[in-house]
Parts: C-alpha cells; structure tokens; sequence
C-alpha cells in the first residue's frame, strides 16, 4: 500500500523510514525537497497515498519557537486536508505527560500536561489539529504517543533512561497502527490514542490500551533495565510566574490588529481613561484613510492624540511583540486572519504564543484574547459539534472541526489556557459572532443567525474584561452574545464575570415584520 512518510531525517527518523520501507510502498516527503507547510507540495507527494505518517514538527528542533509551532501546526493541517489517505499515523511523544508525579499510572484517558516550550507545545497542538479534522473526515487517525526513541548506540553511550524507546519498538508500533481496525459495533472512523513505552519493568509510562487484542503492541527491547525510577519533574520555578504583589491597574495597554473593527470599539472604549499603544501590520493611518468598514455598519479605527501611540507590528515576530509590549499593563489581541492557511496559523497561533511570551518576560499581567464561539462551526453535523442542543455555555470543549478560521482560534485558546494555568498570566477570552450595528437594516441572511451582538456591547464587553479586578481562574472563556429569543447560546459567564450586560436586544433581527426597531 502506497504510504506517505513526513518526518524528520534524522538518523532516528531515517531508522523508521528505512524499516518501513523494507516492508511496504513507502515514499518520503523528503524525496520532493518538499516542506509539510506548502500545500502544494503535501498535494502533489501524497497522490494516490493510502496512508500518512506523520513525525511533527518536521523541522529541526533548534529552529525558532515560532516555526516549530507553525511546522507542526499548520503542516499536520495541510497533510491531512490535502491527501486523501483513509489512515493518518501521528507519531508525537509522551514529554506531554512529564509534568505527572513518576508514581502515577499516567494512560491514554489522562489529559496532557505540556509546558509553554515550543518543543511540548508542537506535538500537543498537531494531536489537536488531527483530532479536530479527523471528526468531519472519513479517516482514521491514530496517534502514538512514543517514549524517547533511542537505538543501540544511544543505549552504548548513555546510562539506562525510564522515557527511553527503542526504535524498533516504535516500528513495532507503527505497523499496529497500519493493521489496526476498530471493534465492528462502534465508530469505523476518528480519533484513537495509544501509548508507546519500552519493555521492562522501570518505564517511565506503563502499556496500557495499546497492549489490547484490538491493537496489540508488545515491546520486546528492554531499554530500562539497571535505570533509576524517574525523579519527579521539578516544580515551576518562581521566575516563571508574574508577580502579582504590585495589584493590577491597567493604566497602559497595547492593542495588536488595531484596525479591526473589534479594536476600534475597544479603542473608543479605553480612550478616555488609558494610554492606548495600537499596532497593526499596516500603518493605522492608511487602515483610517481607505475607510473601508469590514462590513456595513462595521466600525472604523481613528487616530488619536497622545498620548496615545500607533505602531507597525508583526505579530509573528517576536522581537516586534516584546518590543511593543515594553511599559504596558496589559495586552489586547484583535489580531486575526481567517481564510489564508498560512496567515491564520502564523497570526493566529505563532502571534498569540509571541504575545504570551512577551506578557512572561514584561511581567504584563492581563491578556484579554478574542475569537468565535467554538461549540458550532456553521456548515458542521451532529456529532461534531453541539447543533442541536441549546443554552450552550462558554466553557464547553470546543468542535472547530477542520474549520481554518476556527481551527486555528482554537489552538491559540489553548495555547493561551496553558500559559495562563502554568504562569499566571489573566487571560479572559471573549467569543464574538454576527456583530452587527442596531442604526442598520437588517440583513436577510441575518434573521436565521444564532448568535449576535451589538459592535457597542461588545466594546463595553472588551472594557470590563481589561477592567475587572480578577477572575476567578486565570483562564476564562465568555461568550459575548445578545439575549436571543431562540436560548441557543448563554452569556451568564459574561454578565457574572464582568458584571457585562447587553445594551441592545436587537429584537428587529428576530421578528417577521422588517420594520420593528431595536
């Protein structure tokens, strides 16, 4: 069976590909000179692939945090939309599992636990992009999370490691996953999960379902022997969280993707009593000549006196985000790309993770992030999402699907959940869809809209989530949404957490007679 194999030449990954090459039809993505994060060159190497393996994140691991978390988040993306292989193989680490205490019996229904290095980051965030993908695509994707692969020379010239794996194992592994097929009664595609440890008795993680008949993984290279039970992980170290003695008093504050709509509300509510930094890629004072509202009715930037400042900022670079983040109390991120893969990973994955990094080191307190609501993607069926249920509230597990818009808004939430449970930083996230402006008619295609609000409560939402005190977790997700008739979505969170209420009830959006007023 033809099979794609994207991973890293490295002299392990070369081991892997060469083994697997003695047994089946096995082309490399290496073979095209091609990168994983080109669609065209996934397309063209996985013609006619009945399988993908895929290692992230596919390139070296000393590159930048930026392009680890871009390899391994936009390449997964682009290997399992662009192929129509019906198997996709992950091949990622049990490092996410490290932070457990050694005496746990850790098993595939444990949640991960990865750090903010971009190297525990990579393979978490590709596990999230095939699992979101493989919900509303007739695939199987199977995941093995591998110990530490080593060979017989790394076992020759280093003592004996609990996390070690030998690659033959890992072969071993993969050829499990080529065979597995689910019991008859359940779900013949989407998601599965397996542990891949070494044999012996010290292993850092025990075997546990990929020891089941259905799958049936033996490890027979004893790579622990004579080695210590693994130390515990050492604590998080004090520099590594902010210092909150000081209180929170969010005087100054940056605002990154400043002309967009969402930051131009923002910015006419904190004008009065903050001292705004607004950053775009673009200068603001050509966002503000075009005038080119996003929508009807959409509100535009303008430019303020001082002292209020405008500045040039690429989010994915993060030398510009900690250089703009200097003297600030606090960060807003309106900044956004929706339909272009290779923006929306980098904007809305690699400059959310650049602007947390840049909150860490300028001990900036409070995040506030924004983005859509995760429980329904519009276009997706049940089970994927949460369609037909109602009162949905802000905090379930999001569904984005392969939605690019969505998909990637989701990973930056999670990115922005860990670093905010791990380092202390506050960060409020605000879901926003179908603003619209109460003065304008009302659009056809919104009267079947599930969801909306008014851009003037949404900028008094964006103020209260920059002004309140405190939440009571780090993380908080909170729909901004009207009061809607129809009691789909719940913005409790909002009004409980933010002492935030809609203004507008938009009741003319609701009613058959096109006349009514707000």
């Amino acid at each position: 069976m033809p099979i794609l194999f994207a991973a890293r030449k490295d002299r392990i990954g070369a081991t892997l590909f060469n083994a697997l090459a003695r047994k089946h039809d096995v082309r490399s993505l290496d073979d095209g000179a091609g990168d994983p994060r080109d669609q065209g060159v996934v397309a063209r190497a996985a013609r006619d692939c009945q399988v993908v393996i895929l290692s992230p994140p596919f390139i070296a691991p000393d590159a930048q945090e930026g392009d680890i978390l871009d390899a391994a988040t936009r390449g997964t993306y682009n290997l399992l939309t662009q192929s129509s292989a019906a198997r996709v193989i992950l091949l990622t680490s049990l490092q996410i599992f490290e932070r457990y205490p050694s005496d746990y019996s850790v098993a595939e229904q444990w949640a991960p636990l990865p750090t903010t290095e971009a190297a525990d980051l990579a393979p978490y965030l590709a596990e999230l992009v095939a699992r979101e993908i493989a919900r509303v695509r007739p695939i199987k994707a199977i995941a093995l999370r591998l110990g530490q692969l080593v060979d017989d020379s790394d076992a020759k010239q280093s003592p004996a490691d609990p996390r070690w794996l030998h690659v033959e194992d890992a072969v071993r592994a993969v050829e499990c996953a080529l065979k597995f097929e689910p019991p008859a009664d359940g779900p013949q595609t989407g998601w599965w999960v397996f542990h891949i440890p070494g044999a012996g008795p010290n292993t850092r993680f025990p075997l546990a379902q990929a020891g089941s008949p259905e799958f049936d993984y033996v490890p027979r290279r004893d790579m622990t022997s004579g080695s210590e039970p693994p130390s515990p992980p050492p604590p998080i170290s004090a520099p590594e969280r902010l210092n909150d003695e000081a209180g929170y008093s969010p005087g100054r504050v940056v605002i990154f993707g400043a002309g967009g709509p969402i930051a131009a509300v923002t910015t006419e509510a904190l004008a009065g009593d903050h001292s705004l930094r607004l950053a775009d890629m673009r200068p603001l004072a050509d966002i503000v000549a075009e005038n080119q509202p996003q929508m009807p009715g959409a509100p535009l930037p303008r430019l303020l006196e001082p002292p209020h400042e405008t500045e040039i900022v690429d989010v994915t670079d993060p030398d510009q985000v900690f250089l703009s983040a200097r003297g600030m109390d606090a960060i807003i991120n309106c900044a956004v790309v929706r339909d272009d893969p290779a923006g929306a990973f980098r904007v809305n994955v690699v400059g959310v993770y650049n602007m947390l990094r840049a909150a860490l080191k300028r001990n900036i307190r409070r995040l506030v992030h924004t983005g859509p609501p995760q429980a329904s993607p519009s276009g997706y069926a049940e089970p994927t999402n949460y369609g037909y249920d109602f009162d949905l509230p802000a905090d379930l597990p999001g569904r984005p699907g392969s939605d690019l818009y969505h998909l990637t808004k989701y990973l930056s939430q999670e990115i922005c959940r860990i670093f905010a449970d791990l380092h202390g930083i506050q960060t409020p996230v605000l879901t926003f869809s179908g603003l619209v402006n109460p003065a304008e008619p009302v659009p056809d295609s919104y009267r079947s809209r599930a969801w909306l609000i008014a851009w003037e409560d949404a900028g008094a939402a964006m103020r209260q989530a920059l002004k309140t005190p405190s939440f009571p977790h780090n993380y908080e997700v909170m729909h901004i949404c009207s009061d809607t008739p129809h009691g789909k979505f719940c913005n409790e969170q909002a009004r409980r957490l933010l002492g935030w209420e809609p203004r507008h009830r938009l009741e003319k959006y609701w009613l058959r007679n096109k006349s009514a007023t707000d």
